[in-house]
């Protein structure tokens, strides 16, 4: 993202900050750990649940222009040697002129975590950070822990709702080809994507991201021919330095009214 920006979405989050003082915000969100079940003797998985009340919204993993991405911390968790959050399909949102993403009203987030000790109880521990919004925005964390045993095995109905939410992979979504083309402009460097791939449902979004924080893309433009669905976005570096790209960094996920696609590399073929 760049700075300009970067200002742009901090100010629409945080100029009604002194109204906001007046939210409770516990009020407007919470957060509750679905304990889940041992899936295997190396992978629980469990959840965590969010609650939000009517016209409110939180943010995906990649926010957008003026989102405020979730952030967690596991310190003080035993028994973890990973915790991965799995995102099921967002909302494309549009305000004061630019995107985000994310969701509203009730979401389950799921966790898949690797215990250090394959067949031990875990004590999970941590807190999300995250932005509430409605036509204000409130910085929000919330506190959470709970033990999960091993000997949990029922899966609750509400985590596989989650997971089959999951965005496709490439694979099974059918993508048969990609192409990627880097350009360089004056401010960045252009990317034009061509995914061979069926419809995901009109109208169709698309994210795109890099594995380097600093690297911002902007709002892809989105066409599809049959087939054919075309991506064009610009990468910037958000101090404005020179940077690079790899084709394996790139991530894409595009966001249809039937489902999402999630795409791992740029690699041409």
């Amino acid at each position: 993202m760049t700075l300009k920006k970067l200002s742009l979405g901090l100010l629409i989050c945080l100029m009604p900050f002194g109204a906001a003082l007046a939210q409770n915000a516990s009020d407007i969100i919470s957060v509750h750990i679905l304990t889940g079940a041992r899936i295997t003797p190396e992978q629980h998985i469990s959840a965590l649940h969010l609650k939000l009340k009517p016209g409110w919204k939180t943010y995906w993993r990649a926010s957008g222009e003026a989102g405020i991405p979730p952030g967690f911390n596991w310190e003080g968790s035993k028994n973890i040697r990973t915790v991965d959050v799995l995102w099921p399909r967002p909302i494309v949102f549009h305000q004061y002129g630019m995107r985000s993403i994310g969701y509203k009203n009730e979401i389950i987030l799921p966790l898949a975590i690797q215990p250090s000790t394959p067949g031990g109880k875990i004590d999970l521990k941590g807190q999300i950070s995250l932005g509430i919004c409605q036509d204000i925005c409130i910085p929000h964390t919330v506190k959470f822990s709970t033990t999960l045993q091993a000997n949990q095995t029922v899966l609750d109905p509400k985590i596989k709702n989650a997971l089959r939410q999951l965005p496709k992979t490439a694979r099974t979504a059918g993508l048969r080809a990609r192409r990627c083309t880097f350009l360089p402009a004056q401010s960045g460097l252009m990317l034009k994507v061509t995914l061979d791939m069926p419809s995901t449902g009109a109208p169709e979004h698309a994210v795109i991201e890099t594995n380097n924080p600093f690297v911002w893309a902007d709002p892809p433009t989105v066409s599809r021919a049959g087939n054919i669905l075309s991506l064009k976005t610009l990468l910037t570096h958000s101090a404005g330095q020179p940077f690079s790209v790899t084709r394996d960094s790139v991530r894409i996920t595009v966001l249809g009214s039937d489902g999402a696609v999630d795409i791992n590399g740029c690699n041409n073929g």
